[in-house]
């Protein structure tokens, strides 16, 4: 059974949900609202809602399922590739929010099936753990600080737990030859060597698949070290990537390193996450698309070879990120700052909306556009700092206002050329 806390005590909302996570992958605990009311030290209403949360976020993010059984209690449902990457995320989550009840309950519980499994103690004493993954960090040429070692003595003693063939994540083609021709490939191997030789003789032989993804998951890309032949292709489709785009954008990049180390630090990471189904805030998008629209669509452009020679799909949420890096040394190499732009408002709402999406269709560089009645620009003049001014109405000018264009629908051709010459002009 799982442990009381003795003292109550107050919980934050995502500590109350890391420890609800992590009671649904301990074996055999029934995890019910009364039982999550007593470790949270909550009532049954927080809890269901606690649970609801959950169970809302590890589907958008995770492909998973929180589903309620005969007896009242809650079990997660799933592929086992997703739920271990679930648990990826919330164990390492939980090691920074509630550290007490890592230590004070899941790995007790942990211990204690890994022991009624009859699994060789040898495997999961803490000093061999400690030794292990030491001897991982040196093979990799890493040095794991002691948080993510921590997390790696929790998570290889979940991984014994579950070395049942019928309980192997499985892989599909791509995912199988990303992780194999991965550096972390040779250690993974050896661990799942070093598990066989010591009882574990029903291990599925793909086991050491999810370890070296494990271990690629880990790592934090460094530009400056990265030389491994899969990180050199890297490299190189990056640079391809970037050639691809300036012929899009019609702009030149002279600073390629640093935006090559950029898109390599985030793409090096997508890629994992792309290939295994890991999601990731997805509000950024959106915003995005209806900020900077052909920034998003000169981004999805270049990345169709990218795409190509990796034999994924980039999730929209991983291309607005993407295209905010592109933006980003757009506006760094052009030194420019964010042009400030005023729509004047009249009567009719829909047909500002469309000058607003023509105006932000014109350039890849980010705009400030904000509305203003034609009332109050007549009365006080147009804010401070700004570049430009918009409207499809007629009015009087005021004796000094910035530039101001009589905007058709649609804007003609001369008038998209002068604007965009005003918008991407230095200063």
């Amino acid at each position: 059974m799982m442990t009381v806390q003795e003292l109550p005590s107050v919980l934050s909302s995502p500590q109350r949900r890391c420890q609800i996570l992590l009671m649904l992958y301990l074996p055999g605990q029934s995890v019910t609202p009364e039982a999550i009311g007593r470790v949270n030290n909550v009532d049954d209403a927080v809890a269901r809602q606690d649970i609801a949360e959950i169970r809302h976020v590890i589907q958008r993010y995770h492909r998973l399922n929180i589903v309620t059984l005969a007896d009242g209690s809650y079990r997660i449902e799933g592929t086992t590739l997703d739920q271990r990457l679930c648990l990826f995320h919330w164990l390492r989550r939980a090691l920074r929010l509630c550290p007490g009840f890592i230590h004070g309950q899941f790995t007790p519980s942990l211990k204690t099936q890994l022991k009624q499994s009859g699994i060789s103690r040898i495997l999961y004493d803490d000093t061999n753990l400690r030794a292990l993954v030491n001897r991982c960090g040196q093979n990799l040429q890493r040095q794991f600080d002691s948080r993510d070692a921590a997390f790696l003595s929790l998570y290889l003693q979940y991984c014994l737990l579950q070395q049942q063939p019928q309980q192997s994540p499985v892989f599909n083609d791509v995912q199988r030859k990303w992780a194999q021709a991965s550096a972390e490939y040779q250690v993974a191997a050896e661990i799942a060597r070093h598990w066989q030789r010591r009882t574990l003789k029903n291990a599925h032989p793909d086991e050491h698949l999810f370890l070296a993804m494990l271990f690629m998951m880990l790592k934090v890309p460094d530009p400056k070290r990265d030389h491994h032949t899969q990180e050199v292709r890297l490299y190189r489709s990056i640079n391809q990537l970037i050639d691809r785009f300036q012929q899009l954008s019609g702009r030149q990049f002279s600073d390629r390193r640093g935006l090559r180390d950029q898109l390599y630090v985030h793409l090096a990471q997508a890629i994992n996450r792309c290939l295994y189904g890991v999601g990731i805030d997805n509000s950024l998008p959106e915003e995005v698309q209806r900020l900077y629209p052909r920034l998003m669509r000169t981004t999805q452009q270049a990345l169709t070879e990218f795409e190509s020679q990796y034999a994924l799909r980039i999730s929209d949420e991983e291309m607005g990120l993407i295209a905010v890096i592109f933006g980003a040394w757009l506006m760094q190499e052009s030194d420019l700052q964010e042009k400030q732009v005023v729509l004047l408002t009249g009567d009719n709402p829909q047909l500002e909306q469309e000058i607003e999406q023509q105006l932000r269709e014109l350039t890849l560089l980010p705009l400030n556009i904000k509305y203003q009645t034609l009332h109050a620009f007549e009365k006080e003049g147009a804010p401070k700092g700004v570049a430009l001014i918009v409207t499809p109405y007629t009015l009087a000018l005021p004796l000094f206002s910035p530039p101001l264009i009589h905007a058709g629908e649609p804007l003609s051709e001369r008038q998209r050329q002068h604007i965009c010459q005003m918008l991407e002009a230095p200063g």
